[in-house]
């Protein structure tokens, strides 16, 4: 039953947080959209929920890290792999800082 638990520091603002927080679901939606049945954002956009068949991913901003929790035991070690070595990816990349 993979779950996935990550917290990665952000380095940015809240509000540029919140920004890159809409960029990585973005991104998740593109690589996995077919799985995704339904994404339900908080009313000031620093946390997110996206719902699929069989399993759930919260993605959430505070003034120091980004966190992404879910559960995937529908979909076990054939699908729930990639897809949590993706979100990590994907929030990884999306939120480290690029040097200039």
């Amino acid at each position: 039953m993979p779950l996935i638990n990550l917290s990665v520091k952000h380095g940015r603002t809240l509000e540029e947080a919140r920004s890159q927080l809409e960029t990585a679901v973005q991104r998740v939606h593109s690589q996995f959209g077919a799985l995704i049945r339904q994404v339900r954002w908080s009313v000031d956009r620093s946390q997110v929920r996206l719902d699929g068949m069989g399993f759930w991913v919260e993605m959430w901003v505070d003034a120091y890290e980004v966190h992404v929790s879910g559960d995937l035991p529908l979909l076990g070690a054939l699908l729930g792999s990639p897809l949590v070595a993706g979100l990590k990816q994907i929030v990884q990349q999306t939120f480290q800082k690029r040097l200039t």
